[in-house]
């Protein structure tokens, strides 16, 4: 290769440009092909709501931000196993794992001595492993504490909302990977968003144990410590202390 370099000469002769190298200039850019592939697995399952549920999915959407029709949805019987909800929850992991790994590659917070792919399923992993302790966790702490009908509800609007953010981050994430633009200013944004749709959550549950149930403050300050405030806590350290 080295001699090839060497001997190279231009193709083009007798011009007015000036060159900026004296001879060829390899390219050493590793290309990723897998962020584009998961990115067509996203899209695929979007395709398939819009086939089979485009209605449903319309709705979900709509709940993200109408407490009534978060509510109907939940009388409805909408669930994390039910068929929409999965691809829909599905889109949510990929695509906000997604956004971490394009933080990460931006920022570098952790595993940079590891391969990229690597870094993207140890997201996936991450988010699974989030949610499955919280809602063991809430589960746990309903039965304690006899209030199985105010953690069902906060969990279907977290669902929800999840959801939500899922399918609006998509097309964002898509520009951040394929668009010329620089990946900060998509990522960014969408990670503002992820912020908004954390404290939405918050602000629901406020809702649904502090106004319609009546419970009081510190009870409800005990809630959510429980839910989302100490397990965030909790990963943010692990992950400074071990990566």
């Amino acid at each position: 290769m080295q001699n090839i370099l060497n001997n190279y000469e231009p193709l083009f002769k007798s011009h007015l440009l000036k060159a900026v190298h004296q001879g060829a200039v390899s390219n050493n850019a590793v290309e990723m092909y897998w962020p584009s592939l998961i990115l067509f697995l996203v899209l695929s399952l979007v395709v398939v709501l819009k086939v089979t549920a485009p209605a449903k999915t319309i709705r979900v959407l709509n709940a993200a931000y109408s407490l009534q029709v978060a509510r109907q949805i939940e009388r409805e019987d909408y669930g994390q196993f039910k068929r929409v909800s999965v691809l829909l929850s599905s889109i949510f992991v990929l695509t906000i794992a997604f956004l971490f790994f394009k933080l990460n590659q931006l920022f570098g917070f952790i595993l940079e001595a590891n391969d990229s792919l690597f870094q993207y399923l140890f997201f996936v992993l991450l988010i699974i492993i989030i949610y499955a302790v919280k809602f063991i966790s809430g589960n746990l702490i309903s039965y304690l504490t006899k209030t199985n009908s105010i953690i069902n509800e906060y969990f279907n609007s977290t669902l929800i909302i999840n959801q939500s953010v899922g399918l609006l981050l998509l097309p964002v994430m898509i520009l951040a990977q394929l668009s010329p633009l620089h990946p900060l200013w998509l990522v960014v944004p969408g990670a503002l968003l992820l912020i908004f749709a954390y404290l939405l959550r918050l602000f629901r549950g406020f809702v649904f144990a502090g106004i319609d149930h009546g419970i009081g403050i510190l009870q409800l300050f005990v809630y959510l410590c429980a839910l989302e405030i100490l397990p965030l806590l909790v990963l943010i350290k692990f992950l400074i202390v071990n990566f």
